[in-house]
């Protein structure tokens, strides 16, 4: 009898628990579980805990329950199991752990890359902070220099750091810079892959000046009309306009192919005779890669210098190369005829700029000191980078342009990249920059001269030519 009396207390006891709530420290639960001391309250609950989520298991069989709950001391976070995998951390600061990153700029990238051949590589993508994170198959066609896709796999992202390779491959449309942006678990970075012209393809490389007149181009270079040299020579100062050819003539003279110097003044004419340069239809049939752009003083016509910086932007900006202007004074600049969207700037250059050019260059890269370092003191000389943007002198364009007061700005190196063009059209406060017309008080000082050695103002010249040439070539920059 006794035995049956406690067999029955037994199964009253389970049918409670079956049928009603559990209080643990509690006889009244709040709900199916209640942990609590009535009286003190003093002791918390105290979740499984584990390095990584996907360490946790199921006694059952099969995925943990939708619904777990652990915490995750490698992030010092409590985590949930849900429907689509582990969450991220359940909370919105969890001590100083940062949050998921991407990172372009350090991961290796191999492979050489021919415009108009096959070719492949790889490049490694950084990231930390990650969650176990699941993301799709990844495929990236380039931009800029089109006919390359990036790919890999669809995956899970390790519990902190760790990396994704991703494949390249295809045929590049041209030479030049072809750009990837890749996007995983909501972060974005993006990194860039050179393009060379391929040797066998290009008879010769050519450099084209851009001005108003021929006064205003180097003496004795000829001048695209309808066809590449039918449009006149420069008449403009040696040591002026010529001073540029010369400097680009030392960077190019190792590249192994004949480099040709031509001028343009924007007119009917030149915009058909660039077109052909630009699609290898001219009369002569030679094969040209144009290999840096550049403006000069341009008081043109607006109608015809829009209509040439069109052809720029389709055929060479658009490819991932870099084209030089300026925000220069009154009429002598083309820049404004350019922008589409009034000034797509970032980053005004003002004089805290570091001369060894790192706001220039691309993130990952080292400003090339193949003609010498250079020295603040050199560089950034009172009258070295002329005096356009200072007001009241051209007060609209420096509005336009920064927002700071620039009235102490006389000679800064004012620069900025137009985003409008994914930072490949570099405008210049001022075009004395890279190129000088004459030597009153008004240009720039120390003097434009033919030597990439002579003094900071030259090493600096000739290491920004070398850069922007090779970058445009896909070359090594360094």
């Amino acid at each position: 009898m006794r035995n049956r009396k406690n067999y029955l207390l037994l199964m009253m006891f389970f049918v409670n628990i079956v049928f009603s709530q559990v209080g643990i420290g509690t006889t009244n639960p709040r709900g199916a579980l209640d942990i609590n001391k009535e009286t003190t309250n003093n002791m918390g609950l105290v979740l499984p805990t584990n390095a990584n989520p996907n360490n946790l298991i199921n006694p059952m069989g099969g995925n943990v329950a939708i619904g777990t709950i652990m915490y995750d001391s490698t992030l010092s976070c409590v985590r949930v199991f849900k429907s689509t995998g582990w969450s991220n951390c359940l909370c919105d600061q969890c001590g100083p752990t940062p949050g998921f990153t991407l990172d372009c700029s350090s991961g290796a990238l191999s492979g050489t890359f021919t415009a108009g051949a096959a070719g492949s590589g790889s490049k490694v993508i950084n990231y930390t902070n990650a969650t176990g994170q699941s993301y799709g198959a990844i495929s990236i066609a380039s931009t800029g220099v089109t006919g390359l896709t990036a790919t890999a796999p669809a995956g899970t992202l390790a519990n902190g750091n760790g990396s994704i390779t991703l494949t390249i491959s295809g045929t590049p449309s041209a030479a030049g810079t072809a750009n990837f942006t890749v996007t995983i678990a909501g972060q974005s970075c993006s990194f860039a892959v050179n393009v060379s012209g391929g040797g066998n393809n290009v008879d010769r490389y050519t450099v084209i000046q851009i001005g108003s007149s021929t006064n205003e181009l180097p003496n004795g270079i000829p001048v695209i009309g309808t066809e590449v040299s039918n449009g006149g020579t420069g008449s403009g100062n040696v040591n002026g306009p010529g001073a540029t050819v010369e400097l680009l003539r030392t960077v190019l003279s190792d590249l192994g192919k004949p480099v040709e110097f031509l001028g343009l003044i924007p007119d009917n004419n030149a915009v058909q005779g660039l077109t052909k340069i630009f699609t290898n239809t001219t009369a002569d049939g030679i094969k040209r890669e144009v290999v840096f752009i550049y403006s000069g003083y341009n008081a043109s016509n607006q109608t015809f210098t829009s209509s040439i910086n069109s052809l720029i932007d389709q055929y060479y900006v658009s490819k991932g190369k870099i084209y030089f202007t300026s925000a220069d004074e009154g009429g002598w600049t083309s820049y404004p005829y350019f922008s589409t969207n009034n000034y797509g700037k970032t980053d005004a250059y003002l004089p805290n700029y570091n001369v060894d050019g790192t706001k220039l260059i691309e993130s990952g890269e080292v400003f090339p000191t193949k003609y010498g370092n250079v020295t603040s003191s050199g560089v950034l000389n009172s009258r070295y980078w002329g005096n356009s943007l200072v007001p009241p002198s051209n007060a609209v364009i420096v509005s336009n342009i920064i927002s700071s007061d620039t009235s102490t700005a006389v000679g800064a190196p004012i620069i900025f990249k137009d985003m409008n063009y994914n930072g490949k059209v570099w405008v210049f406060g001022d075009t004395d920059a890279y190129w000088q017309r004459d030597v009153n008080v008004y240009g720039a000082q120390p003097y434009l001269g033919t030597s990439c050695t002579s003094n900071d103002r030259q090493r600096f010249t000739c290491n920004m030519f070398h850069y922007v040439t090779r970058k445009n070539l896909g070359l090594p920059t360094n």
